[in-house]
C-alpha cells in the first residue's frame, strides 16, 4: 500500500513537472487536481479518486513509462487493492503477502518509476522537431539541454541526437509545411548538437562519427556549407575524413569571393574559419586564402568570425581606408571585435596606421570609435603609444567635449592629463 502511494505521488510530481514544460496532456491532469487541493469535500475526493484510476494509463500515454513496466506497476496496484480490502478473498481469508513479496513490487517501482527524471520517449522526439520548426525557436544551450537531453529516454535521446547530427552536417531537406527553409533547419540543429555535447559529449561524438560516412559523399558545395556550420565545433573537425580536408583544401585555393547580393556568403563563413586553430591545421589553405584577400574582403571574414588570429592585419587594413566611411567601416567591424586580443606589441603600428590616415582623421565618428576600443581593450590601458594617440583623436574632437559618454564614468578622451596620460 505504501509503495503504490509513493508511485502516484510520484506520477503526479511529474506530470507538475511535464506540465510547466508546456505539455499540454500533463496539463489538463494538473488543472484537474488543482481544483481540489486544499480541498476535503466530497467533490474534491471525487475528482483525486478519478485522476488515481487513469494514473498508469495517463503515465503510459506520457511515455513516463513503457508497456512492460505499466504491465509491472499495474499488478502493484491490483495488490494493493487486495491489502487495503482484504475481506474480498473467499472463506474469509485475509490476504497476507510475505516481506519478499512486497519488496518485489518495491523494487519493480523504483527500477521503472520512481529513480527516474519525467523522461519521455517519442513524444520528447517529437517535441524536439517541432520545436526547432518553431518560429520562435530558443538555441540557448541550457534551455535545450534541459528540454531535450536531461528529459527523455535513452532510446529518444539517441534518436534526438543523431537527428540534429544529420541535419546539421547534411541540410536534409524539411517538410513542405515546415515554417523554416532547410539551411535554417541546419543551422539550428547545428546549435542544438553543439549544446548536447556539453550533456552526453560521447553520444554526440557517436552521432557525427556515424554520419560523417555521409558527409564525405556530399558535394563539394554542401561540404563547405556543413563545415561553415559545424567547423568551430571541435566534435566535427576531429572527425573529419583527411582526404576530405584535402578535397576541401584544394576547392578553396580556388574559390573566390562572392560578388555583391549573391546568396553564396557561406564562402566567407568558411574562410573565416582560418581564425579556429583546429580547423586552420586541418585545412592550411584557409589561411592561404584569408591572405589573399584585400583588406575590404578581409574585413568582411573578420566581423564574421573575430579571432586572435586576425589581429596581424589589423594596421594594414586601417592604412588601406580610401574613405572617410571605409574607415567608419573598419573601425566598427575589424578594430572593435578584436580589441579584446591586439597585443600591446601591435598597438603602436594600429594606432599609427588609425591616426596617420587622412580618411580616418576625417571621420566624424572615429573619436567615439577610439572610445569604445579603448573601454574593450583593457589589457592596453596605460601604453604610451595609446596616451600619445588619444591626445590626437581629441584634437581630432576639437575643442568641444567628445560626443560619447558612458554612464557614471568619465570618458577616456575628455582631456583630462590623468585619464589619457601613462597612468591611466
Amino acid at each position: 500500500m505504501a509503495t503504490w502511494t509513493a508511485v502516484c505521488a510520484d506520477i503526479i510530481h511529474k506530470l507538475y513537472q511535464l506540465a510547466e514544460d508546456g505539455d499540454g496532456k500533463a496539463a489538463e491532469i494538473v488543472a484537474k487536481l488543482n481544483q481540489a487541493r486544499g480541498k476535503l469535500d466530497g467533490a474534491a475526493i471525487k475528482i483525486v479518486e478519478e485522476v488515481e484510476k487513469k494514473l498508469l494509463e495517463d503515465a503510459l500515454d506520457l511515455e513516463l513509462i513503457d508497456g512492460i513496466e505499466h504491465r509491472q506497476l499495474l499488478r502493484l496496484k491490483e495488490d494493493r487493492n487486495l491489502c487495503a480490502h482484504p475481506s474480498l478473498r473467499s472463506l474469509g481469508d485475509v490476504f497476507a503477502p510475505t516481506g519478499d513479496y512486497a519488496r518485489a513490487h518495491l523494487v519493480a517501482a523504483l527500477d521503472v518509476l520512481l529513480v527516474h527524471p519525467p523522461t519521455q520517449g517519442r513524444k520528447a522526439f517529437d517535441r524536439y522537431i517541432a520545436h526547432v520548426d518553431d518560429p520562435s525557436f530558443v538555441g540557448h544551450a541550457d534551455y535545450l539541454v534541459q528540454m531535450f537531453a536531461k528529459r527523455v529516454k535513452s532510446s529518444a535521446w539517441k534518436q534526438i541526437v543523431a537527428i540534429a547530427a544529420k541535419h546539421a552536417m547534411l541540410e536534409l531537406p524539411v517538410p513542405e509545411t515546415s515554417s523554416v527553409p532547410a539551411s535554417m533547419a541546419a543551422d539550428r540543429h547545428a546549435l542544438c548538437l553543439i549544446a548536447f555535447a556539453q550533456h552526453d559529449r560521447d553520444a554526440v561524438r557517436e552521432a557525427v562519427t556515424k554520419t560523417m560516412a555521409k558527409f564525405n559523399e556530399l558535394p563539394i558545395d554542401r561540404q563547405l556549407k556543413g563545415l561553415a556550420r559545424l567547423g568551430e565545433f571541435d566534435v566535427f573537425t576531429d572527425a573529419l575524413d583527411a582526404a576530405v580536408c584535402q578535397q576541401i583544401g584544394t576547392y578553396v585555393d580556388q574559390v573566390r569571393y562572392p560578388s555583391a547580393g549573391t546568396e553564396a556568403r557561406w564562402v566567407i563563413d568558411v574562410i573565416a574559419l582560418a581564425g579556429s586553430d583546429a580547423i586552420r591545421a586541418r585545412i592550411p589553405a584557409l589561411a592561404s586564402k584569408f591572405a589573399e584577400f584585400g583588406p575590404y574582403q578581409q574585413a568582411d571574414v573578420i566581423a564574421t568570425n573575430p579571432s586572435p588570429y586576425f589581429t596581424d592585419v589589423v594596421a594594414d587594413i586601417l592604412a588601406a581606408a580610401g574613405s572617410y566611411r571605409t574607415a567608419e567601416h573598419f573601425a566598427e567591424s575589424v578594430v572593435i571585435p578584436l580589441a579584446g586580443f591586439i597585443q600591446p606589441e601591435q598597438l603602436e603600428g594600429i594606432l599609427t596606421a588609425w591616426a596617420e590616415n587622412q580618411e580616418c582623421r576625417a571621420a566624424a565618428k572615429m573619436p567615439e570609435f577610439a572610445a569604445l576600443f579603448w573601454t574593450k581593450a583593457p589589457q592596453l590601458h596605460g601604453l604610451a603609444a595609446w596616451a600619445e594617440f588619444a591626445k590626437r583623436v581629441q584634437g581630432l574632437a576639437g575643442d568641444g567635449p567628445v560626443p560619447v559618454r558612458r554612464a557614471g564614468r568619465p570618458h577616456p578622451l575628455s582631456g583630462s592629463r590623468r585619464l589619457v596620460g601613462v597612468s591611466r
